[in-house]
């Protein structure tokens, strides 16, 4: 009976360890790259659903002070998507943090203090929230506030998934 134990326990070890080894070489190949560097990916969705669309334009017209592209631009960034309701729900999400920040803020906040609030959460979508505060290098935001922001924003970073050839 012991023998089993032992056993049992010596298999568990050995799949705790490969799964330990598998995060860790996959958190390794994740990796920054220049925005500027970038190539769009063709069109994988000719058409969205209306209610995909209308989604869409809620994120557009809520966002279109701080993050300057077109209701055309923003859809065919979506049909650009492999899935995209699953990063609608990303960027509803972010709208909800940005939302609740700027209603609570009072309409005193400024554009600018606004644009630093949607960079803030733009990088919280992809990555945790000490390289979120890292990487928007805020300047107007205190720590405080960017505290709260994070409160707003909860689900899991999802960071950009680039082929390299």
């Amino acid at each position: 009976m012991n023998q089993i134990i032992y056993i049992s326990i010596f298999l568990l070890g050995i799949f705790v360890l490969a799964y330990y080894r598998k995060a860790k070489s996959e958190k390794e190949s994740v990796k920054s790259v220049n925005a500027n560097e970038l190539v769009q990916n063709e069109i994988v969705h000719e058409q969205l659903s209306e209610k995909q669309i209308e989604k869409i334009k809620k994120i557009q017209s809520s966002f279109a002070d701080v993050y300057k592209i077109s209701l055309e631009e923003t859809i065919t960034n979506f049909k650009r998507d492999q899935n995209p309701d699953n990063e609608i729900e990303v960027w509803l999400n972010m709208l909800k943090a940005y939302e609740k920040f700027v209603s609570k803020n009072g309409t005193e906040i400024e554009l600018n203090k606004k644009t630093e609030v949607f960079k803030l959460i733009l990088m919280r979508s992809m990555m945790d929230e000490k390289e979120a505060e890292f990487e928007t290098k805020c300047t107007i935001l205190n720590k405080n506030e960017i505290k709260e922001i994070f409160s707003y924003y909860k689900i899991e970073a999802k960071p950009l998934l680039i082929e390299t050839k």
